[in-house]
């Protein structure tokens, strides 16, 4: 948390860089204040006011809910697969706080935070922006994110070679694409940060519900992202989703037997309106309807992953935001969303595991009389 004092009154509010669905503090302390008018603004993304009262000169409020309708209109599944793009799924919000002072005048704050859309774990520490070890399925889209400070650029090697360089001119969360018609690395491929941009995050639980803001190493060239290669692995269900961090994540599951599951939703109606024959078969004057649902679910499974690949699999249960690859069409690829259903995980000890979970398929269309 950041202070600042100002005429007798001390600002408390949150670090440079916040999560929008983890608690997003803002305290005033003052023996004459009043009341408050909290002004958030995220650019493109419009505004949001709330006041707070006061309680004996003090006041304590938390906005997430109003930072998380800043990304409401946020296209999720518009992913672009072409070229380095700076998301939506990060946003910079200004605030302005205009503090009522009994008997002075307003004392105005104003100080600004970059949100993402994404949560850490409440205990312990956690890293953000640190070094991942990613799988590319060849043949499937694929990219990879990152948060840049801003004028970072990244260096991607190829196979342990340099490449090129990668411009990022823009403070926000990263999504750059793999393409084989541009890359052919055979083993992986490694990404670094070559301007310190790109600097690792870490955070630590407190007492008050936030966050200590703290940056970790020197600023120097690090690696950031490493990209093993698979390929002749072409079966299985292919899903995108949303991690924690704000970051889109890939996997090519293999996949069990599926589960089909109907049931009956039927209606006594009288039909006094028909002449009393066999037509259709059906009896005119008793009458009836009926309409079935039909629920697909298919286990998935990532056989023999290790520690921290069944870690970033995990995600997949907890992400509002999961799709299924459908193919491509016009060489763009298609993606239907996808529903994890709700389970229990244990991971055990062992230094490779399977993950398995279910997916829900998208609803089949059925016949209803």
């Amino acid at each position: 948390m950041r202070t600042e004092s100002k005429s007798n009154i001390t600002l408390t509010y949150p670090d440079e860089i916040g999560f929008a669905f983890n608690p997003c503090i803002v305290k005033i302390d003052g023996d004459k204040v009043t009341r408050a008018i909290i002004k958030m603004e995220a650019s493109g993304s419009g505004s949001d006011v709330v006041m707070f009262d006061a309680f004996r000169g003090r006041m304590y409020g938390d906005v997430r809910e109003y930072i998380q309708t800043f990304f409401d209109a946020v296209p999720f599944g518009k992913v672009n697969y072409s070229e380095a793009e700076r998301t939506e799924l990060g946003k910079r919000v200004s605030f302005e706080v205009v503090v009522s002072v009994s008997g002075s005048d307003d004392v105005t704050f104003s100080f600004s935070v970059f949100y993402v859309w994404g949560a850490l774990k409440i205990g312990g520490v956690e890293r953000y922006n640190g070094f991942r070890r990613l799988k590319w399925f060849k043949g499937y889209p694929f990219t990879f994110g990152v948060y840049a400070a801003g004028g970072s650029s990244i260096l991607l090697g190829r196979d342990g070679a340099p490449e090129k360089f990668i411009s990022l001119s823009d403070q926000g969360v990263w999504n750059i694409p793999l393409k084989e018609s541009e890359h052919t690395a055979k083993n992986f491929y490694l990404i670094s940060d070559s301007t310190g941009g790109l600097r690792e995050v870490n955070f630590d639980r407190t007492f008050d519900l936030t966050f200590r803001f703290q940056y970790v190493g020197d600023g120097k060239k690090t690696d950031k992202v490493r990209i093993d290669i698979v390929d002749g692995y072409d079966e299985g269900y292919y899903l995108r989703w949303i991690n924690r961090h704000g970051f889109y994540c890939y996997y090519l599951f293999k996949a069990g037997e599926q589960s089909r599951k109907v049931s009956s939703d039927s209606a006594f109606l009288r039909n006094n309106l028909l002449s009393y024959d066999m037509t259709y078969g059906y009896e005119g004057g008793a009458g009836r309807m009926q309409s079935m649902k039909r629920e697909d679910s298919l286990p998935i499974c990532a056989p023999l992953v290790d520690s921290e690949t069944w870690d970033m699999l995990f995600d997949v249960t907890t992400s509002p935001i999961v799709d299924m690859f459908a193919g491509y069409e016009g060489g763009v690829p298609k993606w239907v969303s996808v529903n994890v259903v709700a389970a229990s995980y244990t991971k055990g000890g062992a230094p490779l595991q399977d993950f398995i979970c279910t997916i829900a398929l998208p609803e089949v269309e059925i016949q209803k009389l």
